[in-house]
């Protein structure tokens, strides 16, 4: 979901508005394909049952497609964006609610995956601030090339002086997020650490 120019300060720029892998929706996915083919089974296997326990299977199987259902709206309604001056986490169907973490008070950010996870292009990303908090973003995409990209952001706005900012931002921003992790993109005449 896209966000909201009102949110944003004068001046600031998305740079990048991304949703959760899909792994996230991959619990109530594979409970749901589990139940319901059990109880397909079930209903094969014994033909002459009675309307209760036709009841009760149904609610049964039911369950876990309302929390698919609920964790594909809420996978829909959250996203993590990063603008020119600060990481924001928003999330929530009826209201909505967020974090917000300023690109200058950021200290660490860190990219852990598990092997799955890795093979997939998902992980967590966890930022440390400035204050001694910590935030943690689970089953971010590509965590790696994002973590790259904030640090890079991060560091910039410590070390450019004003006046080269806004060309070098424009440049910066069609090679900030690589197809490749391993990239590392490279704008003549300005170092990037």
């Amino acid at each position: 979901m896209a966000i909201s120019r009102r949110v944003l300060y004068e001046g600031e720029e998305v740079l990048l508005d991304i949703r959760p892998h899909w792994m996230y929706l991959m619990g109530p996915l594979t409970a749901t394909v589990l139940v319901v083919a059990a109880a397909v089974t079930l209903d094969i296997a014994f033909e002459h049952t009675s309307v209760a326990a036709h009841w009760v299977e149904g609610i049964v199987a039911a369950i876990p497609c309302v929390w698919l259902v609920a964790r594909f709206v809420r996978w829909r309604m959250t996203s993590l964006i990063l603008t020119n001056v600060r990481v924001i986490e928003r999330f929530g169907v009826f209201s909505r609610r967020g974090t917000q973490i300023l690109l200058a008070d950021i200290n660490r950010v860190d990219a852990r995956r598990t092997p799955l996870r890795r093979l997939v292009g998902t992980g967590r990303l966890s930022i440390e601030v400035s204050d001694g908090g910590a935030y943690h973003f689970s089953d971010v995409r590509k965590p790696a090339a994002l973590q790259q990209v904030i640090i890079r952001r991060a560091a910039r706005l410590h070390r450019l002086p004003d006046e080269g900012v806004e060309r070098y931002d424009r440049v910066q921003r069609q090679q900030d997020w690589p197809t490749d992790p391993g990239h590392v993109p490279n704008v003549p005449g300005r170092p990037l650490r």
